[in-house]
């Protein structure tokens, strides 16, 4: 990985500011018409992309290939199987494109997905990630901590949806899922070693009819349902990212041929 521009510090101040900016247009933006705040959103999203990209001078995170261990590659598939599953059965997916294909609002909605995607993935699982990373460069679980910590700054961040009038229960449960999101989006972004597939998801998941005139979460799922779902993709999450974190120490790349290298 190529050194950034700037020191881990320096990186959490500039992610505190990025937000902070998040917030005062969101409040600059209320009463305005949702295809205006979208495409302002949007626009802000691709700036912040375009800034970290800058910053981290690559979106790479190693530049390496790991050889991966029989174990890894066989969670890999459970995983990969188990990701379908959240995303066509419990994200309902499928009936959220058909109800967004047919809103008045499909422009707007589209947009505003976008501008979640790339300003909370470049944010998470760029600034934050690389940081969070050379904190752990020489843990032996260092991409399992990684992601976790980046995850976990992920779920508080949607604590802020409490200025905007949600409600604390469905805040609490949009913060506990947030952050097991954020461990799949993690895994998914550590395995690849791009930013594109956890954009790509992370759109497809926000992309629903009409979040682009109200993104409150009022929904509440009883807990001990909710607990066992997210708890199991939490723990798939984390075997595969244990797992990817043994291919990596035993790879003869990390250890020979790239010593210098995260």
């Amino acid at each position: 990985m190529r050194k950034s521009r700037v020191s881990i510090s320096m990186q959490f101040v500039i992610t505190t500011g990025l937000i902070l900016i998040l917030e005062i247009l969101d409040i600059m933006l209320k009463g305005v018409s949702p295809i205006i705040r979208a495409s302002v959103r949007l626009l802000y999203g691709l700036v912040t992309a375009g800034l970290i990209t800058y910053i981290l001078r690559t979106l790479k995170i190693r530049n390496y290939p790991i050889k991966y261990k029989k174990a890894t590659k066989v969670i890999g598939i459970v995983w990969i199987i188990a990701l379908l599953v959240l995303f066509l059965i419990f994200c309902h997916i499928v009936n959220n494109l058909i109800a967004v294909f047919g809103a008045k609002t499909l422009v707007s909605d589209t947009m505003m997905a976008l501008s979640a995607g790339f300003f909370e993935e470049f944010i998470c699982r760029g600034l934050l990630f690389n940081a969070f990373l050379k904190m752990f460069k020489n843990n032996n679980l260092k991409y399992t901590l990684t992601a976790c910590s980046s995850a976990l700054f992920f779920g508080i961040f949607h604590l802020l949806n409490l200025i905007n009038g949600q409600t604390l229960t469905p805040t609490i449960q949009q913060v506990i899922y947030a952050f097991v999101f954020g461990v799949i989006l993690a895994s998914v972004r550590t395995a690849t070693n791009t930013l594109i597939w956890p954009v790509l998801l992370h759109f497809l998941f926000d992309w629903q009819a009409g979040m682009s005139v109200s993104h409150i979460f009022s929904g509440i799922v009883a807990w001990p349902a909710f607990l066992i779902v997210w708890g199991f993709f939490l723990i798939f999450g984390l075997a595969f990212l244990v797992s990817l974190d043994r291919s990596a120490n035993q790879s003869t790349h990390l250890n020979s041929t790239y010593p210098n290298q995260i």
